[in-house]
């Protein structure tokens, strides 16, 4: 009788899960995740990914890129919250991606993972570090028909003031993700894809840019 065990049975204690405080699901974030958050003026629950890598498992750049620097959504989480500054700024993932939103609807915990891409964009622009596939206009012959406005899905582009005929397409760089949908809507070829040529885009996307 007296080595009853007690009546509560709350499911298994052993092991690295019966360790873990079910209310603790979110880290403390350092001061790159908190410039993240604050560039963003939103909640983008950084610190509530426990890395289980569902975001990664979906994404096309994880899978097909084969980038040296192996950046993937989660690793890209998980250097934002160590403070791994340089080595996201200078990754060729944050403009391969392509705003899809896949890895935020694979994350249980609603990580808003393309927005975190599009503010480590602008903080990487902060740093003179220009996006290599955005899209230019060429100002002089854009007719702002806004043709290139009802194809962007990323919202990339506006009308602005300029240009000979006081209006002309400008493209957000930190927002294109060189789909090449504004060029193939643009019946004047004001607006081309990116100022790679050719050859320098192909060596881009295969990740062969500044090797030997």
């Amino acid at each position: 009788m007296g080595n009853e065990r007690p009546a509560e049975t709350t499911g298994r204690t052993d092991g690295f899960i019966g360790n873990m405080s079910a209310a603790r699901t979110k880290i403390e974030l350092g001061d790159f995740a908190q410039e993240i958050d604050a560039a963003s003026g939103l909640n983008l629950d950084i610190s509530s990914c426990f890395g289980c890598a569902r975001c990664s498992s979906v994404c096309k750049v994880a899978i097909f890129g084969c980038l040296e620097d192996r950046i993937t959504p989660r690793t890209l989480l998980y250097n934002a919250v160590v403070g791994e500054t340089e080595k996201l700024l200078s990754s060729k993932f944050i403009w391969l991606c392509s705003g899809c939103g896949r890895c935020e609807e694979a994350c249980p915990q609603g990580v808003k993972i393309p927005m975190i891409v599009s503010v480590i964009r602008r903080l990487s622009m902060e740093k003179g570090i220009l996006n290599p596939i955005t899209a230019r206009v060429n100002e002089r012959v854009c007719m702002h028909c806004g043709a290139c406005l009802t194809v962007c899905k990323n919202k990339a582009i506006t009308m602005v003031e300029g240009g000979s005929r006081g209006l002309v397409a400008r493209v957000d760089p930190a927002e294109c993700r060189g789909c090449g949908a504004c060029t193939a809507v643009c019946t004047n070829a004001a607006i081309q894809q990116s100022p790679l040529n050719d050859l320098g885009l192909v060596e881009f996307l295969a990740g062969k840019s500044g090797r030997d």
